[in-house]
């Protein structure tokens, strides 16, 4: 607001014009990526045949960050001399991989005979990547520095610190085979092992093994079923079973990593060594999930109506997850904590309504129901998650529990608003509202009490809604996912439309909790729902 200053009100009252906010807020992103390719087949003997696939992927990641006056960063964070003056991020990443995978396929045709379909494949794979990251702090430029001005004149700014990081080199090495095999393309049966070894695990936690098998049956082409044919084009039953491993966490977990940075923060040194703020774990190993699957494949009408249906159920165990190690001087600690069950149906359906020379018409749609469960959490009793929107203010809006499914929202419940009569009068010397006995007491959550003010349901009974009062209040799981497509050709023109939904999901909208805490807060009656006639009745 032209004219106003700091001294004239509070300064979380402010309004900032938008393009002072805009270009307060600037940055520069710089990204370049190399992806390069390439491949080999030879055929060593008829049948035998040799595949090597060699790749690199290089990305370098440039951004400088600047920071304003009038930004929260500014205003928090710069100390001494350099408080409320700018600020500039400098952050340069780069990140290099390389991927080697060789493979022998052998057909069996030749030594089996017409009705017999057998192929064989043996592979081994190796990816290797290596990552850094430098990050440069400048704090203190003078008050009239834009960002363009911090960008090239870095050196009127005060270093205040650096953090280089070189994360550990990252290797996968893998070995996997398939064999698939038909009779008269009537009964078909695959099998297959990968064995994966992992840098992010320790010496006897490297290595993960992970079998599966499937098969199906071409019902329709059983001499039994020739009578079906003038409308029935295709009928099969699958059937599979495997297991999948996941290794995705961030590298170096196994040992406690250091950090070197320079900075003033800590007694006036100007460099030192600290360890993250992320405990090692030497015994973390794969998480591994087991997949059970049944489908069935179907055609009408010479496949005119074709259309699968699948059910499923997949556990996953050893579950990688982040857990907060609270009074051990580390935030937090990556685990093999519980076990997760997804089962569900999945359907789709086709119909090729019409198919000319010149113009075609068809129709798809598909369903799906999935239901989620957390089966074991080992010794823990609950665990908490933090989608951290609001900082720590929010401490957990997230709940695990066994028995039941995850996204499930943990908070408080509204009990409307606070009016007139839950008060037995106003104090005009302190400006505050004194509430009936009886009345629960939300100002810790909300804030200033007064007329208007929500108010939250007081569960426990005891007058006061605190911590203590949060429950269960949505789920984030919907009851089913899907949707439809229309797809069309005219003459050598196509044309589609895509829809998709998701139903019976609760939806977390932190953008109406910012916008309507208006007792806590300043300038947050900024939405529609929040105009007069509108935010309480």
């Amino acid at each position: 607001v032209p004219g106003l200053t700091t001294d004239d009100s509070d300064p979380d009252f402010q309004l900032y014009d938008p393009l002072v906010a805009i270009s307060d807020n600037d940055q520069y992103v710089q990204r370049k990526q190399y992806n390069i390719n390439g491949s080999l087949t030879y055929d060593i003997l008829s049948g035998l045949k040799f595949r090597t696939d060699v790749g690199y992927d290089g990305v370098r990641n440039d951004q400088d960050r600047f920071y304003g006056k009038s930004t929260y960063y500014v205003r928090n964070f710069p100390t001494g001399d350099n408080a409320g003056k700018p600020a500039l991020i400098l952050t340069n990443g780069n990140r290099v991989s390389f991927r080697n995978t060789n493979t022998l396929n052998y057909n069996f045709e030749k030594l089996l005979g017409k009705n017999h379909n057998l192929t064989v494949l043996l592979g081994q794979e190796f990816l290797k990547t290596e990552e850094n990251t430098l990050t440069n702090v400048v704090h203190g430029f003078p008050s009239t520095f834009s960002f363009a001005d911090a960008r090239v004149l870095t050196t009127q700014g005060a270093a205040n610190s650096v953090d280089h990081r070189f994360a550990n080199d990252y290797k996968l090495l893998s070995f996997f085979g398939r064999a698939n095999y038909d009779y008269k393309s009537k009964y078909l049966l695959s099998l297959a092992m990968r064995v994966d070894g992992s840098s992010k695990f320790a010496q006897g936690n490297q290595w993960g093994y992970f079998p599966s098998i499937s098969g199906a049956w071409r019902i329709i082409q059983e001499d039994f079923m020739n009578g079906t044919k003038s409308w029935l084009s295709d009928l099969k039953i699958r059937l599979s079973y495997g297991a999948a491993g996941n290794d995705n966490i961030p590298v170096g977990q196994i040992n406690q990593t250091f950090e070197n940075n320079t900075t003033t923060w800590i007694n006036g040194a100007t460099s030192f060594w600290g360890p993250s703020k992320i405990m090692a774990n030497p015994d973390l190993k794969w998480e591994t999930t087991v997949s059970r699957n049944v489908g069935l494949d179907f055609g009408f009408l010479k496949n005119k109506v074709t259309g699968t249906v699948d059910a499923y159920i997949n556990r996953t165990k050893d579950l990688l997850m982040e857990f907060a190690v609270p009074g051990s001087g580390y935030n937090t600690q990556f685990r093999n904590i519980g076990e997760t069950q997804n089962k569900g149906l999945e359907l789709s359906l086709n119909y090729k309504a019409i198919q000319n020379k010149n113009f075609d018409l068809s129709f798809s749609g598909n369903i799906s129901f999935n239901r989620n469960k957390v089966i074991s959490m080992g010794s823990l009793i609950n665990y908490p998650g933090n989608s951290n929107w609001a900082s720590t203010e929010i401490s957990t809006d997230y709940l695990l529990i066994p028995g039941a499914s995850i996204g499930r929202i943990y908070g408080y419940k509204n009990a409307g608003r606070y009016e007139v009569s839950d008060f037995s009068g106003f104090n005009s010397a302190t400006n505050t509202w004194t509430l009936k006995p009886g009345v629960a007491n939300a100002s810790s959550v909300i804030g200033t009490v007064r007329p208007g003010s929500m108010k939250l349901e007081d569960l426990n009974g005891d007058g006061i809604v605190n911590l203590s009062d949060r429950t269960f209040i949505g789920n984030t799981m919907p009851l089913h996912t899907g949707g439809f497509s229309i797809n069309t050709r005219v003459y050598d023109f196509d044309f589609a439309a895509y829809f998709n939904w998701s139903y019976g999901n609760d939806v977390y909208n932190a953008n109406k909790i910012e916008y309507t805490s208006t007792s806590k807060y300043k300038s947050r009656n900024m939405i529609d729902i929040m105009a007069t006639g509108k935010r309480w009745t």
